[in-house]
């Protein structure tokens, strides 16, 4: 009655077109005007905001900074290394400052105190008549600001205009800037006091009179803000207590509230039609008048209440950008029943392409629990003729169902939306001059059509309602709407940009495209292209190692700095050329002209990171053979540096002075404490501490991030962050690592973080209610079985995800962007996915997923973090023991030379035990070498890898080898690789046993040639020497005459006479460079020395212990090396959604696919009910005409769930015939490996049909629950690279 009365009366509130004002207070201003009007003209020297508002201010500026904080800015594309870790480096400088200006707002807003302002809204809301207090200083506002901002209006028209016909000059910008400030200071209303109090601490006694003020205001229709300030925020709790008051009479009404919201362009009279609908009393104004998301309540009479919002303009000039746009509908679209989509004009493509945006978000971050209808209102049409518009509808139908269909989903799983569901408005206000004047009033006309749109309104409502007249109502409750509609707007806040930045559905699938095309051309620079020209791994591969030789020939200090510096220069060379060639490559395959410009450069610039990280992962194994050649030198070093002390002290003494063995040790122990402290100090400064780990984390993941968001389903949800999201909080930023975060939070947290409980906790609780004949569920015992059950095995199964990632990083010793990949879609299609289908199947609460998703990928950054941190305290850790190991060598040879009574059969013995060492170091280097012309032997004799999962299948199912099956199915990557590496294990026999003869017969002839050498020498040594009686007891009576210098330069020499052969050529060098650093002690007697030399290195090289080091040393080689082989063919980590079989594909690629398909009971998937073990294989006919439960809880058709959920696995196999052939095999393995597999399954129920018992069952070979343990064994030891092919 009261919208009618409005309606035919003209008093309705005017069009946005035209500006109008609220009325003035006429006459003298009361005593709240004039104390108001003192207070707003004294806050003009401060700013009005920061002044009346401070609280407010404080607050907005905090999370203007917090948002920042949690945001990424993507390194420069196309920058190289250095450029990217620049740029990291500075984010977390910014991070730091951020933190720091952070944590002084917070100590302001701690210390803010009471304006003046809000003390004297606190009188006026402590008035006997509050209402009508607050209608008074609305007006006072209003009549305050409007002489002020109406002339800057009219300025910045005026400045914008002349910028667009004459261009701006730099005094017109900072003028507009000037007056942006302005405007914003002035940019306030009664919802700013509102506001204000909300975080404010207030009596018990205040806060109850301010909520039953407020109260009274929502209770009375008036509009309340939802969203407001900049950037947008969430009414808090004030608001949310408010509203639960208001529910209270309520409470036992079980059909919930109706919401009905209004989107569309600015300045097209959105209020107003609200205004007119529903008697609302929404602000109306030319130009942006609402601003963010206001609410009107109000009760229908015999019918349910009725929530209105009036969002913000879009599609403006003003806007805040696409991403903005969509976030405002689609938190219309998702809290709302009915969306009235209000637009001046036609339908336009503008508004449609906003409309397929919204669809793509609302498919990915699953915000929506109920479909909204959407209905269309044009505005001042003078012809509403509905066909044509219905037509155009029909096809904006059409094509959003086009783009529903490309995301998996139909259309009505989204929205409703009828083809006639568009409604046609005459304008709103007429006018028209009389007596000179302009007279302005709506129209009997529009009035009518109003009325019925009203009807219709409310028909939709009615029969939507009865549509879902079966599940518990949407919004119970005005608390209940707003604790989802605040969750909802948490989840566009974090994770709306990222999905809405996008224009277009068409520039989505650009991207993605593009993305393939890319890929494409990446892995043809790489590895190679089909014409047979190399790529830059095969080429780089070469560069390291001819380099690596070079390192070995020439280890000197000098030759390892200058060749470090070559191959850096080379291998950036060829960096280049490989960039500049890749570029040309994409250039010529994304030449199709469907591609725009700007997609196109968008992927180009990121196609050159891929090459620069090949490049720095060849770059680090230069590196570590650099290290491990400087390490030698290093330990060469440590030798030279106790020889020389030694010396000196030789010489001090004259060869004849001699210390007891406390004074030795002594000595020795003041000089190892120098060089320890020395050699500290250049170890930590080669070790990367925690931020650069994280820098080099950062960089690696944000790349994979960017070329996996193309893909569909949940990894669209990822977005790129800083480093400082991984900072511990001894450096200033954030609150420890994510993964100690997340696993530390309380089991309240993670309800508050990461589950809501809203109106789908209720319709699943009340469905298993009705299931388990139990009435009513207790909602208290439901969510305490959240925390009790869901949380702790949420953590487990998370725990355990991220655990086995950490252990492959730490495994490997280093994290490649495959591994980041990888980690990314196991969180992504492995962790949450359990989290969603498994764990909270029956869970009273929905997962917040993109918050969830979030959560877990710092988790997983924080973890590869610590595991690569972990291997940097190894390396120090061996670097230490190996320091102490030389030690003991050290130590033992200076006190030999030191102490007395120690002859020549003593030095000669241990000059032999440090010839031997030093000799040793030489064959590890042949063996190394062996291992790697073995490897690459093999490699070309192995098996296509792309074949490799077939031959898995066959030597295990088609082979009926049931031992294998059972590890094939415990973990089919480990089973994999040891198929692998028996096969390579076979097949290097060949090329192993005449290797190994030719290395270790080069070894031996080095040693006897030494000893020939040694021989000769003290020959010539005594031919050379006068005749002299020893005294045994007392040694030589004469001065020196010998030292082992002379030994040592007569092998030297020796080496350099013309050899016999080219074989005895290498072993007189390799005499020579191995030539151990000892002290220059004498040599009393050199044939007694020389005897006993050749005796020491006799038994060196007649020793069993020779062979067996080379033994040991060439197996460790060998499986270093086909580890490494192993890491280019283990395949895909992806499964099968129906099946859980592995995907056999290789390489990078956008498709997975499964050549042969195994049981889902071979998985552990069995019936939830009867726990009967599930026989349907993937390519039977009753699988391809099955339904399927998608993860929105909706059932569909095999190929449509595929779409939904599982895009990557389509086109899905549709074989026939191999299926026919793999179920009889499945079936045999099945009733062979059955025992160990329910052992393994429990609790799976036996179930094996009796025909099949009958038909396939082989005595003595079937395998009993014994063998579990052996195949798990097995496995364990593949997981922890300590299997190895038996002879």
């Amino acid at each position: 009655k009261r919208i009618h009365s409005v309606l035919l009366e003209g008093r309705a509130q005017h069009s946005e077109a035209k500006p109008s004002s609220l009325p003035s207070v006429s006459g003298e201003r009361s005593k709240f005007g004039e104390e108001l009007f003192r207070i707003l003209n004294s806050s003009q020297k401060t700013g009005a905001m920061s002044t009346l508002f401070p609280v407010s201010a404080i607050k907005k500026r905090l999370l203007a900074l917090s948002r920042a904080e949690t945001s990424s800015q993507q390194p420069p594309a196309g920058s190289g290394g250095s450029s990217r870790l620049e740029q990291l480096r500075l984010e977390e400088d910014q991070a730091k400052t951020r933190a720091a200006k952070m944590e002084e707002l917070q100590q302001e807003l701690d210390s803010a105190s009471v304006s003046e302002a809000m003390q004297f809204f606190q009188r006026v809301i402590s008035c006997p008549d509050p209402l009508t207090g607050l209608a008074e200083i609305s007006r006072y506002l209003e009549d305050w600001k409007e002489p002020m901002v109406l002339p800057l209006l009219e300025r910045q028209r005026m400045l914008l205009d002349k910028a667009g016909k004459d261009g701006s000059s730099p005094e017109q910008e900072a003028e507009l800037e000037r007056i942006n400030v302005e405007l914003a200071e002035l940019d306030f209303s009664m919802d700013c006091f509102w506001s204000e109090w909300e975080l404010l601490d207030h009596s018990s006694s205040s806060s109850s009179r301010a909520k039953s003020c407020f109260g009274s205001v929502v209770s009375g229709g008036q509009p309340f803000q939802i969203l407001h300030s900049r950037p947008l925020q969430m009414a808090g709790n004030f608001i949310r207590s408010v509203l639960e008051a208001i529910d209270a009479p309520h409470v036992d009404d079980s059909k919930g509230i109706y919401v009905v919201s209004v989107i569309g362009a600015q300045s097209s009279a959105k209020s107003t039609l609200l205004n007119f609908l529903f008697g609302c009393g929404f602000a109306v104004s030319s130009g942006r008048c609402t601003r963010g998301l206001y609410a009107s309540y109000f009760l229908r009479e015999g019918g349910q209440p009725m929530l209105v919002l009036d969002s913000e303009g879009l599609l403006s000039l003003g806007s805040e950008g696409s991403a903005f746009d969509g976030q405002i509908a689609l938190m219309c679209m998702t809290c709302s029943h009915l969306v009235l989509v209000n637009n001046k004009g036609e339908l336009s493509r503008q508004l449609q392409d906003l409309l397929e945006i919204c669809l793509f978000a609302m498919k990915h971050l699953r915000l929506a629990r109920l479909q909204p209808r959407l209905v269309f209102v044009l505005r001042d049409q003078h012809d509403r003729s509905r066909s044509v518009h219905e037509d155009m509808l029909k096809q904006m139908r059409s094509n959003l169902e086009d783009a529903a269909r490309s995301l998996g989903s139909p259309l009505q799983d989204l929205i409703l939306l009828d083809g006639t569901a568009v409604f046609l408005l005459p304008s709103a206000v007429t006018s028209e001059l009389r007596q000179g004047k302009e007279v302005c009033w709506t129209s009997e006309l529009f009035a009518r059509e109003v009325l019925q749109l009203r009807s219709e309104v409310f028909r939709w409502l009615q029969e939507d309602s009865v549509r879902r007249a079966k599940a518990p109502p949407e919004f119970s409750s005005l608390r209940n709407w707003f604790d989802y509609a605040a969750t909802v707007w948490e989840t566009l806040d974090q994770f709306g940009q990222q999905l809405l930045h996008c224009r277009t559905i068409h520039e989505i699938e650009q991207r993605r495209e593009l993305a393939d095309v890319a890929k494409s051309a990446v892995r043809e620079a790489l590895d190679g292209e089909a014409d047979g020209r190399s790529g830059f791994h095969e080429k780089a591969r070469q560069l390291v190692d001819g380099f690596v030789s070079r390192i070995h020939a020439n280890p000197t200090k000098l030759d390892l700095d200058t060749t470090d510096l070559e191959l850096s220069r080379a291998l950036a060379h060829l960096r280049d050329d490989f960039v500049a060639h890749l570029e040309e490559l994409f250039q010529e395959k994304s030449s199709s002209p469907r591609f725009s410009t700007t997609a196109k450069e968008q992927a180009r610039q990121q196609i050159r990171t891929p090459i620069e990280w090949a490049f720095e992962n060849h770059l680090y194994t230069w590196k570590l053979h650099l290290k491990k050649a400087s390490d030698e030198r290093e330990m060469h070093q440590l030798w030279i540096h106790f020889t020389g002390v030694l010396n000196r002290h030789l010489a001090s003494s004259g060869h004849r002075s001699c210390l007891s063995e406390a004074e030795s040790r002594q000595l020795f122990e003041s000089e190892w404490q120098l060089y320890e402290a020395s050699f500290l100090q250049r170890l930590t400064g080669l070790t990367k501490d925690w931020q650069t780990l994280v820098h080099e984390v950062t960089l690696l993941f944000n790349h994979a991030v960017g070329k996996l968001q193309h893909e569909a389903g949940a990894l669209a949800l990822l977005k790129e962050i800083g480093p400082q999201q991984l900072a511990r909080p001894s450096e200033g930023v954030g609150q420890g690592t994510a993964g100690r975060f997340l696993a530390e939070q309380t089991d309240e947290e993670w309800e508050e973080h990461y589950f809501h409980v809203g109106w789908w906790g209720t319709m699943k609780m009340h469905g298993l209610a009705l299931l388990q004949n139990a009435g009513n569920l207790d909602t208290t015992a439901s969510i305490s079985s959240l925390r009790g059950s869901v949380i702790p095995k949420m953590r487990q199964a998370i725990q355990q995800g991220l655990q086995q990632l950490r252990y492959e990083v730490r495994a490997r010793s280093v994290l490649d962007e495959v591994t980041a990949a990888e980690g990314l879609r196991h969180i992504a299609n492995v962790i949450l996915h359990d989290v969603e289908t498994r764990l909270m199947v029956d869970c009273p609460a929905t997962l917040k997923r993109p918050q969830m998703l979030h959560a877990l990928h710092v988790a997983l950054r924080a973890t590869c973090a610590e595991a690569l941190e972990d291997v940097e305290s190894d390396k120090q850790q061996k670097a230490m023991t190996d320091l102490l190991a030389q030690k003991a060598l050290v130590e033992e040879h200076f006190l030999l030379i030191v102490q007395e009574n120690k002859g020549d059969v003593e030095r000669a013995t241990n000059f032999a035990t440090l010839y031997h060492r030093s000799l040793t170091s030489w064959l590890d280097h042949e063996v190394t070498q062996l291992a790697a012309d073995v490897r690459s032997e093999v490699l070309q004799e192995m098996p296509d890898p792309q074949r490799s999962s077939e031959m898995a299948f066959q030597m295990s199912f088609a082979s009926r080898s049931w031992p294998d099956v059972l590890e094939y199915v415990l973990d089919t990557n480990a089973y994999l690789e040891k198929q692998f590496l028996s096969v390579f294990h076979q097949r290097k026999r060949a090329f192993v046993g005449t290797a190994r003869s030719k290395v270790q017969k080069r070894v031996l002839g080095a040693y006897r040639l030494l000893q020939d050498v040694v021989s000769e020498w003290a020959r010539r040594q005594s031919s050379s020497l006068p005749t002299e009686k020893v005294d045994v007891a007392k040694g030589p009576s004469s001065k020196l005459l010998v030292s082992v210098k002379e030994l040592k330069d007569f092998i030297v020499t020796h080496a350099e006479k013309i050899p016999t052969n080219a074989e005895v050529a290498e072993a007189h060098r390799q005499l020579a460079e191995r030539l151990p650093a000892t002290a220059d002690f004498e040599i009393a007697d050199p044939k007694l020395f020389a005897d006993t030399l050749q005796a020491r290195i006799g038994d060196f090289a007649d020793s069993p212990e020779m062979g067996k080091r080379l033994s040991e040393q060439l197996n460790k080689a060998l499986q270093e090396q086909s580890i490494q082989a192993w890491s280019l063919i283990r395949g895909c980590t992806e499964h099968c959604p129906l099946c859980g079989s592995k995907c056999d594909q290789v390489g990078e690629h956008s498709h997975h696919h499964c050549s042969h398909h195994l049981f889902p009971a071979f998985h552990g998937w069995m019936d939830r009910s009867t726990g009967l073990p599930s026989f349907h294989h993937c390519l039977c006919k009753d699988t391809r005409e099955g339904t399927y439960e998608c993860k929105d809880g909706t059932s569909r058709k095999l190929e449509e769930y595929l779409r939904c959920d599982h895009p990557a696995w389509l086109p899905f196999s549709t074989d026939s015939g191999s299926a026919d052939r793999d179920v009889q095999i499945l079936r045999a393995a099945w009733v062979n490996c059955r025992e160990p597999l329910l052992e393994y399954f429990s609790p799976m129920a036996d179930e094996c049909p009796e025909e099949w018992h009958k038909n396939y069952l082989e005595e003595g070979r079937a395998l009993k629950r014994a063998d579990l343990q052996v195949a798990k064994d097995t496995i364990r030891k593949l997981r922890l690279r300590k299997w190895a092919p038996s002879d």
